[in-house]
């Protein structure tokens, strides 16, 4: 009894299969591709950025000039109201004026007294003890006038550089403060300037930071392109309905050695037994 092998084969369409292998070639391929490296990229200070910065360095100290200049006003205000400040503003013409009035003074008394020796001479009385006491008398009222004309005028000069030592440390003080104004000023708007620039700056930065934001989101997209296709057509793969063809092969395989030798002795038998070879054979038959 001869024994029969059945093999059942399961395959895919064979466009299946092509497209199957296609994918699979895509994909080796890709696993050896090197990919290159997208790294994240940083904008660097925007030329305004950099003005700012240049700005902030070069006004680092700036309002120092006048912080010193009010600093030296202010010293001054204080020195000129010190007691013996007032003597920066006397007139130094006082004396001479003084001396002058003096003189003046002097010269009209010599006047009077040689009026007062005529009056005495054309009286005969010159050399008395009347024309003494008439001279004595406008002597000492020309020192009076002298001395009281010389403290008027003094007293004068002290007032008038009193009141302008006051002035001058009234304008130092306003000085002071202007020029203290002016530093915080100095500073403020220095200050602005610079935030203004900053501020323009950034845009500026985050501008430049998008574009190699894209750029580099671009490269990734890029390089991510080919596997997105392999898995796009893998997904399309696996939604397409398999169609399995299945092939039966039948195979009857050789007779052993043993069957062959077993076949080979029933033949002879049938042989020997035609020919009455059976009887010889068994010694049937006597």
């Amino acid at each position: 009894m001869s024994t029969q092998n059945v093999t059942q084969t399961t395959r895919l369409a064979p466009f299946q299969e092509d497209f199957l292998a296609d994918i699979f070639a895509q994909a080796e391929a890709l696993k050896e591709t090197p990919m290159p490296f997208a790294p994240q990229q940083l904008a660097g200070l925007s030329e305004t950025q950099q003005q700012a910065a240049q700005l902030g360095k070069a006004g680092i100290g700036s309002y120092l000039p006048y912080m010193q200049a009010a600093t030296l006003a202010a010293q001054q205000s204080g020195a000129f109201n010190q007691p013996g400040a007032v003597t920066q503003f006397m007139n130094p013409f006082e004396q001479a004026v003084i001396d002058q009035s003096m003189q003046d003074i002097a010269r009209s008394g010599q006047m009077q007294q040689n009026q007062l020796a005529a009056q005495a001479a054309g009286a005969g009385a010159f050399g008395g003890s009347r024309g003494a006491l008439a001279q004595s008398e406008l002597t000492r009222n020309i020192l009076d006038q002298q001395a009281r004309t010389a403290a008027q005028l003094r007293a004068s000069g002290f007032g008038q550089a009193q009141q302008a030592a006051q002035q001058a440390a009234q304008l130092a003080g306003q000085q002071a403060a202007q020029f203290g104004t002016m530093a915080g000023q100095a500073q403020q708007f220095g200050t602005q300037d610079i935030n203004t620039l900053l501020g323009l700056g950034s845009m500026e930065q985050s501008q430049a930071q998008a574009a190699l934001d894209v750029a580099r989101q671009n490269a990734l997209a890029q390089q991510a392109l080919p596997f997105q296709q392999v898995g796009f057509m893998s997904d399309i793969f696996r939604g397409v309905p398999s169609l399995q063809q299945t092939s039966t092969a039948t195979t009857t395989p050789p007779p052993s050695t043993g069957s062959q030798l077993l076949g080979l002795g029933i033949a002879g038998l049938g042989a020997a037994g035609s020919a009455g070879g059976f009887d010889k054979l068994f010694n049937f038959g006597g």
